[in-house]
């Protein structure tokens, strides 16, 4: 009976060690280099993902909620800078603009909660209109002057965006 113990305890031990290893090595450096090797910067898509802690240790279905969840906190973030500028310019034109831009955002953001449901469903290859929130983005930059300050908080979000857009489709490709 003793060793009837010790074997299941062994057996155990193994499986719970097993599971360890399997969710401690999550995607590999080659996995996210492959992923952002076709984005506009790799090194600037690989640092968004390892942003999130999750990344070292994630699955590809986690790391597809990931990607979308920086996307989600880059589109509140920006939408939040674009709500200040519009709340406190005083040019009638450009407090439009910026106005048309919070709207856009909010629509982002609408559009990325759809797909963060879709993640968490594992429903990768429904998350299409990832994609079109890079049209989103830049249908806000280009109703502002050319002198606005939003240039980098732009490109910040299209980086955003295309990393969650590549993240996707690999692990669209993958399920």
């Amino acid at each position: 009976m003793a060793s009837g113990n010790h074997l299941l305890s062994a057996a155990l031990l193994l499986l719970v060690a097993s599971l360890f290893i399997c969710h401690s090595y999550g995607v590999t450096e080659d996995v996210l280099a492959t992923i952002c090797s076709d984005t506009q910067n790799q090194e600037i898509c690989v640092e968004i993902l390892e942003s999130d802690p999750r990344t070292k240790s994630a699955d590809l279905p986690l790391l597809s909620a990931i990607s979308i969840e920086l996307a989600m906190k880059r589109a509140s973030k920006t939408f939040d800078t674009f709500s200040k500028f519009r709340d406190n310019s005083t040019d009638p034109g450009l407090k439009s603009s910026y106005g048309k831009c919070v709207e856009i955002y909010q629509d982002m953001k609408d559009k990325l909660e759809a797909d963060q449901e879709l993640s968490r469903k594992k429903q990768f290859k429904k998350i299409t209109d990832v994609g079109g929130l890079t049209t989103l983005a830049y249908n806000c930059e280009n109703g502002l002057p050319s002198d606005s300050p939003t240039g980098a908080i732009t490109v910040d979000m299209l980086l955003t965006i295309q990393t969650a857009i590549y993240v996707n489709q690999f692990v669209s490709r993958s399920a």
